[in-house]
């Protein structure tokens, strides 16, 4: 099956192939300036090529909103190689 995917979305998946586990604010900062970025992860995740994961946040005061963390769905990447 191929992946129809966006240069954004293509430096989203080898920024989190490279860096699993990483929060969503360390995604948005080291991909700063691509265009459409929160919307490529929602569509990433969406797909289910991305996995979103959620955590407490370190911070007691933000502690209720729980932070993402993401990673590559394993049974996709096979399909990501290459990129």
């Amino acid at each position: 099956m191929s992946l129809n995917l966006t240069e954004t979305e293509k430096a989203i998946v080898k920024f989190v192939m490279e860096n699993p586990y990483s929060e969503k604010k360390v995604v948005l900062e080291a991909l700063e300036g691509k265009p459409g970025i929160e919307d490529s992860l929602d569509k990433l995740s969406n797909e289910m090529i991305l996995i979103e994961l959620t955590g407490p946040m370190e911070s007691s005061l933000e502690s209720r909103v729980p932070k993402k963390i993401y990673m590559v769905n394993p049974e996709r990447e096979s399909e990501l190689e290459g990129i």
